[in-house]
């Protein structure tokens, strides 16, 4: 259920076309257009992309092509198609000679793929319904993970692509009403991902049917449709990132990521004016994730991941074992924590070799963000280049402007491994050197007692008021 207040974080088309699509100059929306020059210009940036089997820009060269040849595992789409329009795609050879048998399982002939070629050409199923070209490209070998979500064709992924942060992602599932392609418009269901994870949360079916769950072909049943985990999910993110690197006159763009079976993720097509399906999936709002990142410097691939990642984790948890009467892993005030050291060269570690230090850290309901002291960030690594994300503008009590450094923070706290992003501030004169805030405390229970005291044995009234103030928050 989404809340009225959190749809004023949504992107409306109008703002859309008004302010965002605004981003993306002429010639890169000339590029995004065509899949030809796509292909192209993704390919000299190292992005990997379906191999070219034809093209053809006129009707001579449609009829001069030795179709014959194809064994299977192609499509012929429009150079500026749009929507998933005039996209045949073709899984394997037919009995007779001269015939395929397309995804959805209806036949297909030479005759059938000349006359549909030609009618790409006459601008059919152009962007502007103006003439157009035909590729003929292999077909991507679907993943294993998705041979049980589909029948009808090749699941994908696509990511919303802002300031070189992926701003959000949803898994496309072809069906039978979507004729196999992996478009929301003409039936297909999207699944929305939690971009640390790369695990699915919510589920819509065509344009706006929410769903609950999913038809899983080799169980042959119905399962949860939260809880799907993607792989390479740190390589489609990166991917994503290196389309936008590549074309940088695309500011706002959306990238249709494959994973083939071998070559892993696979870049279809780049899209110039994404559509915005992609919130309901998520039930989140693109508008709100935009304000977040605009203007933030970011200076590369990994630190365009990393920000996505500590900055649009969803509420969303694997469901962990219970530790505590069944009902959750329960934390004191005060606990001991192990934090990782950052990636480059440490100093003042007396072991440089240690992977993780174990940490005092204060547990406060009522701070959102956590926070780590300054000196002891330094001490960890925290503080190089790479692992700051972003500065944070504050006014000190004295109302003096500052810049708070926010640092990405991995650490463990009753054994849960946790990914996030910190504050930075002097905590000399307190006595914990790390404070966690209820943004990193979701599926734990607070304790208001310290356990050791009353023989580890937690108060039901004291566990049930903590655990409702944190819902309200």
């Amino acid at each position: 259920m989404i809340r009225l207040k959190d749809y004023k974080q949504f992107l409306t088309k109008n703002e859309r076309n008004k302010t965002y699509l605004k981003k993306n100059s002429p010639k890169a929306r000339t590029i995004a257009d065509s899949k030809w020059l796509t292909k192209n210009k993704l390919r000299k940036a190292g992005v990997s992309v379906p191999e070219l089997i034809a093209r053809f820009r006129s009707e001579e060269e449609v009829e001069n092509f030795d179709w014959l040849k194809l064994e299977g595992n192609f499509v012929v789409k429009p150079v500026s198609g749009y929507g998933g329009e005039g996209v045949i795609m073709v899984r394997k050879r037919a009995k007779l000679a001269g015939e395929w048998r397309k995804m959805d399982g209806e036949m297909v002939s030479e005759s059938d793929l000349k006359l549909h070629s030609k009618e790409i050409l006459s601008g059919v199923y152009s962007l502007y319904g103006m003439k157009d070209g035909v590729i003929v490209e292999e077909r991507i070998k679907i993943h294993p993970k998705f041979l049980s979500l589909t029948r009808s064709g090749t699941p994908d992924v696509r990511v919303v692509v802002y300031n070189k942060v992926p701003l959000m992602a949803m898994l496309r599932v072809p069906t039978e009403k979507s004729g196999g392609k992996s478009n929301l418009q003409q039936g297909a269901i999207g699944l929305g991902l939690d971009l640390a994870t790369g695990i699915s949360t919510y589920a819509v079916s065509g344009k706006s049917e929410v769903i609950s769950k999913i038809y899983d072909f080799n169980k042959k049943k119905q399962i949860k449709a939260n809880g799907i985990k993607i792989p390479y999910w740190r390589e489609i993110l990166e991917t994503a990132v290196k389309c936008q690197e590549a074309v940088p006159g695309l500011g706002f763009m959306g990238v249709d990521v494959v994973l083939d079976k071998e070559k892993g993720p696979v870049v279809l097509e780049l899209n110039a004016r994404p559509g915005l399906s992609i919130q309901i999936c998520n039930k989140a709002g693109l508008k709100g994730r935009i304000r977040r990142v605009e203007g933030i410097k970011v200076k590369g691939v990994d630190h365009g991941v990393n920000l996505a990642k500590y900055l649009f984790a969803e509420d969303f948890w694997e469901k962990v074992e219970a530790k505590s009467n069944g009902q959750g892993l329960v934390v004191n005030p005060l606990e001991t924590i192990k934090v990782n050291l950052g990636k480059s060269k440490t100093v003042g570690i007396k072991n440089k070799k240690k992977r993780a230090v174990e940490v005092r850290a204060k547990i406060d309901t009522g701070a959102f963000r956590s926070s780590i002291d300054e000196d002891l960030a330094k001490e960890l690594g925290l503080l190089e280049e790479g692992n700051v994300l972003y500065y944070r503008h504050y006014r000190s009590a004295l109302g003096k402007s500052k810049e708070r450094p926010v640092v990405s923070l991995t650490f463990w706290l009753k054994g849960k491994r946790i990914e996030t992003a910190v504050s930075v501030a002097s905590r000399k004169k307190l006595r914990t050197k790390v404070l966690i805030g209820r943004k990193d405390l979701k599926g734990f229970l607070i304790s208001a007692v310290d356990t050791a005291k009353v023989g580890k044995k937690i108060v039901p009234s004291i566990k049930l008021r903590v655990n409702k103030k944190l819902k309200k928050k």
